[in-house]
């Protein structure tokens, strides 16, 4: 299964969160599981650590070699996955990061994986809450 990973589902299983619950655990560590990272989430992680490092203590480098050495696949951003975001109603959602993380993975066929309740609105075809 493909699964691409929320940003702060990459934080949380690179520190080997308790927020984790095991079956999301056991997810990441399936080897029959392709284990993606959006371009998008890093963006994202470099400009909390710019804005508060005390609230973001990693840089968007630190996180790329981390998911490097946990054999994550990065995921760029494609004129596929912008088009689809012209198809979706991504109204229910204001954060523009996770707008597009939802147009990557519907477009990718991948799942989702987030804590974020409210992207739960967008149906659960490739959206896993947990």
């Amino acid at each position: 299964m493909k699964l691409l990973l929320d940003t702060h589902v990459i934080i949380w299983a690179l520190e080997d969160s308790a927020r984790l619950p095991i079956h999301i655990r056991e997810m990441l560590i399936d080897e029959n599981n392709e284990i993606y990272i959006s371009a998008i989430s890093l963006w994202e992680i470099a400009i909390k650590h710019k804005k508060s490092p005390t609230q973001m203590p990693f840089s968007a480098t630190e996180i790329r070699n981390y998911c490097q050495r946990a054999g994550y696949i990065f995921l760029s951003l494609n004129i596929d996955s912008i088009s689809f975001f012209d198809k979706k109603d991504l109204s229910v959602h204001k954060d523009p990061f996770d707008q597009i993380l939802v147009c990557q993975s519907a477009c990718h066929n991948m799942r989702l994986l987030t804590h974020d309740e409210k992207l739960r609105l967008y149906g659960t075809g490739f959206v896993e809450l947990f």
